[in-house]
């Protein structure tokens, strides 16, 4: 398996770095580290021990890498806006300024008391503030942001004006489910806070999140229609990655949506250099880049929420057993080993289990969402195109699925046991994910098995998707 997939291996020890940094803040041991795994290259013989070489250096790079804790007394920082709602806003490469000295902090939230600036901060603002540490959290005492006019900015800008064209298109022909659909599609904030609850509440809060299942279907819908009319490689794939780009613009590029393009680019790129690699390969490359840039976002619910599923569904998916039709099988094993890789880490953010939701999300929800981000891509299609009777037609189609799934929300929501507090969590979280962990590696053991190479090969997940 590390010859298979020796990035995957090289993202553990990028993840245990972080880890490891966050209970023993010493640089000089993430140091000792990497030396010593520089100094093991040249005495490995076999791929393996490259390997092993390439895992400790990882931990140690990150090791080193690693931001420090914000400090308790008043303290100025910088950094990017990543994502806005209400009066918090998500930060990205932050700086903060202590003892005379600039150091590298954590992305995190801060929240402020009133916008000191006229409007509301957008992505990509270099956002400034005086600001303390409160418990966990950050507050502003003293904000402000700056808006440069650089390319990429614009497009973040023309991005947000396709999605409130897209919005407003929906409003006139999607009627009252326009908000669910482009809280879904564009991961826009309109839908009612009290709409928003009860999906929190059903433990369907995770639709709202346009993540690598948005992007997953976007590029699968995109693929399928530029083969009817360029079926070569070397058109579809970067066309593909061009569009989903621009998707990711308009919904403004959420890590895991920047997670899930760039693993789709990864993957485009070794289709065309005819390199065909095991998904977890390229999985592994993209975490290990990640965590390397920002070693604070192996704390991020969203990084633990999307590598748990995805490497749940790369691990079980292909041993599931199959029945027909091939649509159905397929959305129910996706989502039965999503749900198994993610239960550790909903029990340590959260506390809790939702037992209705995860029957619910194994039937009939992805079916709905499927339907729902289907419809809404081709009648973006006939937005961007002007063409209002196909608008009309697909808005009417969408909108009683997007009622229905209203509908099972607020059914979940509204059941007894549909929702589990569980107490202690920290130590669920440990049983339960050392209980993942050893199901994982029993069966990634059983597959380097020679006999059993073949059985799974003809369901692996690094088989041609398209």
């Amino acid at each position: 398996m590390t010859t298979k997939a020796p990035f995957f291996f090289i993202f553990l020890g990028s993840v245990l770095g972080s880890l490891f940094f966050s209970v023993f803040q010493f640089k000089f041991l993430g140091f000792v580290i990497a030396c010593g795994a520089t100094l093991y290259i040249f005495f490995i013989r076999t791929k393996g021990q490259l390997v092993l070489a390439l895992f400790l250096f990882a931990m140690g790079l990150v090791w080193l890498e690693s931001p420090r804790n914000f400090p308790s007394a008043d303290f100025f920082l910088i950094a990017k806006v990543r994502s806005v709602s209400s009066h918090v806003i998500k930060l990205s490469s932050v700086r903060f300024y202590k003892d005379k000295k600039w150091w590298k902090g954590r992305d995190s939230y801060i929240f402020l008391n009133t916008f000191q600036n006229k409007g509301r901060p957008k992505i990509q603002n270099t956002f400034m503030a005086l600001a303390k540490k409160d418990g966990k959290n950050l507050k502003a005492k003293d904000a402000f942001w700056i808006t440069f006019d650089t390319p990429i900015e614009k497009l973040y800008d023309t991005g947000s004006k396709i999605s409130l064209f897209l919005y407003t298109e929906m409003k006139k022909y999607v009627f009252s489910e326009a908000d669910t659909v482009a809280s879904i599609f564009l991961g826009r904030k309109d839908v009612s806070y009290e709409v928003r609850q009860t999906y929190k509440n059903g433990g369907y809060a995770h639709i709202f999140a346009v993540s690598g299942m948005h992007v997953g279907f976007i590029s699968f819908l995109t693929l399928l229609i530029i083969s009817e009319f360029l079926p070569w490689n070397f058109f579809k794939y970067p066309l593909t990655f061009f569009f989903i780009t621009i998707y990711g613009f308009m919904t403004g590029f959420s890590i895991p949506t920047l997670r899930a393009i760039s693993f789709f680019g990864l993957y485009a790129l070794f289709k065309l250099l005819d390199r065909p690699q095991d998904f977890l390969n390229v999985l592994g490359l993209v975490g290990t880049i990640e965590v390397i840039l920002d070693p604070s976002i192996v704390f991020d619910v969203s990084f633990q929420l999307s590598y748990s599923a995805v490497i749940s569904i790369a691990i079980l998916f292909p041993i599931l057993p199959k029945f027909r039709p091939r649509f159905l099988s397929d959305s129910f094993n996706l989502t039965v080993a999503a749900n198994i890789g993610v239960v550790p880490f909903l029990i340590l953010n959260y506390g809790k289990i939702y037992l209705a939701s995860f029957i619910f999300n194994i039937s009939i929800v992805p079916i709905l969402t499927a339907i729902i981000l289907e419809g809404a891509f081709f009648f973006s299609l006939f937005s961007l195109v002007g063409f209002h009777l196909a608008e009309k037609i697909i808005g009417g189609g969408i909108y009683p699925f997007a009622k229905l799934l209203d509908i099972v929300a607020y059914v979940t929501e509204k059941m007894p046991l549909s929702v589990i507090s569980v107490r202690p969590k920290v130590a669920l979280f440990w049983i339960t994910l050392s209980s993942a962990v050893s199901l994982f590696s029993l069966i990634l053991f059983l597959r380097l098995k020679p006999d059993n190479e073949g059985k799974y090969r003809k369901n692996s997940t690094d088989d041609q998707l398209f």
